[in-house]
């Protein structure tokens, strides 16, 4: 028998929590440690599809990346959209807990799944240094073999099943060091530069941050918040499975919300 308390020292061993920033709050969000699980429901966001999704098959606990509470709330009530699936999810006795920033930065965490994804080798984290066993966020490796800009482009697209995204460069540079950042990374752009990237891929990139990269001469290329991170359905399901056998491993197929 596996209870929260067991699942919540698995998803630390991958991801400790004294890994993340200090404006996050990943943990266990809600639910009784002791509590008995069975299954476990893996998705990105604790929305109210994947709340809905989970009571249906009958979830114990929900893995997320992104957490379901960031703020204090004043009130969990109905009308509201995160106390109402707070409300659904403690009537239904499902526990939940998250991994953000502690997953992004780990060692074979989340950008290690998506270099692992985008096919790179000899992967390293793109910052100058180590910090007191913090890789940071960012990763950069191989491609290989290269491909010119526009035919990554592509890859990049069909790879991560991205309905649209955006990319700044030349189609024709040929690419053979890729730097990359899940999620929310155009703050990332100068230290890719630096780390010798022909191409950094990430998500969310602002204006400025894209003519940053454009006056660097880095190609760009943003994939989406969705589909650069909802590879936790992907790569986290095998390591509960490792480390927690016998335990059933739900999996949410949610798509993105931008198309």
């Amino acid at each position: 028998m596996y209870t929260v308390s067991d699942v919540m020292e698995v998803m630390n061993r991958l991801a400790p929590p004294a890994l993340a920033e200090a404006w996050d709050n990943p943990g266990l969000m809600l639910g009784d440690p002791a509590r008995e699980v069975q299954k476990i429901y893996v998705c990105l966001d604790v929305d109210g599809v994947n709340a809905e999704q989970a009571i249906r098959l009958g979830a114990d606990l929900i893995l997320s990346h992104h957490p379901l509470l960031f703020h204090p709330m004043k009130q969990v009530v109905e009308d509201n959209a995160t106390g109402s699936i707070v409300r659904r999810l403690i009537t239904n006795d499902i526990a939940v807990f998250s991994a953000h920033t502690n997953l992004d930065k780990a060692e074979g965490g989340m950008n290690d799944w998506l270099a692992e994804k985008l096919g790179l080798s000899s992967v390293r984290p793109f910052r100058e240094e180590e910090i007191a066993g913090d890789m940071g966020i960012g990763r950069i490796g191989i491609l290989d073999p290269p491909m010119e800009m526009e035919d990554f482009v592509s890859f990049v697209k069909g790879t991560l099943n991205c309905p649209t995204l955006r990319y700044a460069g030349d189609p024709n540079d040929v690419l053979s060091t890729v730097a990359l950042c899940s999620g929310g990374g155009g703050d990332g752009i100068k230290t890719a530069y630096r780390a010798g990237a022909d191409v950094y891929v990430t998500a969310d990139v602002r204006h400025h941050e894209a003519q940053l990269a454009a006056e660097l001469g880095l190609n760009l290329i943003d994939a989406g918040h969705f589909e650069t991170e909802n590879i936790i359905c992907e790569f986290l399901p095998p390591y509960l499975e490792e480390n927690l056998p016998g335990l059933t491993i739900l999996v949410s197929d949610v798509q993105g919300y931008l198309k």
